[in-house]
């Protein structure tokens, strides 16, 4: 069967560290507002409680500060590490990535588009998400059968929910 996309990636430690800054700022902790205001509201709730003197409830927000501390800063933080480490110690290497109808090879995996977790368009890549921290990137200067253009309508219909332009 005859691809409707052929793309050839080089892999290299520039693309790796472009790759990784990016997966950090998507999916490692941010300084957010949400993030601020909830460890406000439960520090007062906390002294609140020890003012009243109802330990119970400061115990329970006291938890709740933790989990949230854990939930949105640690976690992410140990993530993008982690991420950060396995992409350090890759080598340069090329992909050779085919684009079908209903599934993608890259050299002879294939993968199904309902499977991918996100698809990202940047300004030079298509991170193709397998999970949330391993992708899939695709040059957008390789494409040696299609354009970027068509390749960009084609992936959004296939992915209609999972994908998002970035600037």
């Amino acid at each position: 069967m005859k691809p409707l996309f052929k793309n050839i990636t080089i892999y290299n430690s520039e693309n790796y560290n472009q790759f990784v800054q990016f997966h950090g700022k998507k999916f490692s902790f941010s300084y957010n507002a949400y993030n601020v205001i909830m460890m406000i509201l439960l520090l007062y709730c906390i002294i609140l409680n020890i003012v009243e003197k109802n330990f119970l409830f400061m115990l329970l927000f006291l938890a709740l500060t933790v989990f949230l501390i854990l939930f949105r800063i640690y976690w992410p933080t140990k993530r993008h590490e982690k991420t950060k480490k396995k992409y350090a110690e890759n080598k340069e290497s090329s992909f050779t990535i085919s684009f079908y109808k209903f599934y993608f090879t890259i050299d002879d995996k294939t993968l199904y588009y309902f499977k991918l977790y996100k698809v990202f368009e940047t300004e030079d890549y298509f991170y193709l998400y397998i999970d949330d921290e391993n992708a899939v990137l695709v040059s957008k200067s390789g494409f040696e059968i299609g354009t970027v253009e068509e390749f960009t309508n084609f992936i959004k219909k296939k992915c209609l929910l999972k994908y998002s332009k970035q600037k």
